[in-house]
Formats: C-alpha cells, structure tokens, sequence
C-alpha cells in the first residue's frame, strides 16, 4: 500500500522491531524508516496501548540487565514522546475487534489477539498502520504501510 500522506494518522504497531523501536534502540536506524518517520507529521502519530504493553513486556524479558536498562531509557522516552497520543482501546475499538475477529473467523483464519486489537484500533479511528507484520495486518482489512520496503 502506499506509504499515508503527512495530513493521515498513523499507528505504530512496535513489539520488538517496529518503527518506533527501530529509532530509539538502534545505533543505525534502517534508513527507510527514519525517512518514513520524517515524513509523517508527530501530531499524525500514535502508538496503541497493546504496543506499549508488548514493548514493556519486552524490555521485562531482556535477559541482560544492561540491555535491559537501556530498553528501559528508551520505553520511557516513547512514553514521554507520545504520552497523549497512546490510543486506548474503548468501545469504537471493541466492536471494530469483534468485527475483525468474526471476519477472519469466518474466513477459516485467525490472528494473534494483541495485533487484532492493534488493527481495531486502527480501523475504529480511520489510521494506518505502520508495521512490518504485513501479511497478518492486512487481513484485518486496516490500511498498512511498511516503512521498511518505503522507497528512499
């Protein structure tokens, strides 16, 4: 899909690898990414609240203390960074996850529950999402883009 114009909002779908956390951990951020990221508006931004909970469980999970603090530094930058821009997940998400879940359930197939709720989040207020997980996001009928394969 093309990458979204700076006026759309974007989400960040960011486990362990993803936009976000390709900037702040990364000595040498993949350039696509970082032209991606400068060509969205900040305002445009956001992170869903599963995103940080999957980040916070990933720092919780580094086996190196020191790698592990230096997750920690960074986790608190994002939240600094976005600290009104963390999407919730309400009603409007709520239904557009049981509308995502139904469909691929019908379809004969599923996706894991933390990115189901990502790309609710993404259908119910009209955003992109940013991620490397393509192929199971798309399913989910949300719009997708891949700042990694963005052409410079």
């Amino acid at each position: 899909m093309p990458a979204p114009t700076t006026s759309r909002r974007t989400l960040s779908d960011l486990p362990v690898r993803r936009p976000v956390a390709e900037l702040t951990t990364r000595a040498k951020p993949d350039p696509r990414v970082l032209a991606w990221f400068r060509s969205t508006a900040r305002p445009n931004r956001f992170l869903s609240v599963i995103t940080v909970a999957e980040i916070e469980a990933g720092v919780a999970a580094a086996p190196d203390p020191v790698r592990q603090a230096r997750y920690a530094r960074a986790v608190a930058a994002v939240r600094r960074e976005y600290r009104d821009r963390i999407a919730p997940i309400g009603e409007p998400e709520a239904v557009a996850y049981l509308t995502v879940h139904k469909t691929l359930r019908a379809a004969g197939t599923s996706i894991d529950p933390p990115d189901a709720l990502i790309a609710a989040t993404a259908l119910a207020n009209g955003w992109t999402v940013a991620t490397r997980n393509i192929k199971h996001m798309a399913r989910t009928g949300a719009l997708v883009v891949n700042p990694w394969e963005q052409q410079l």
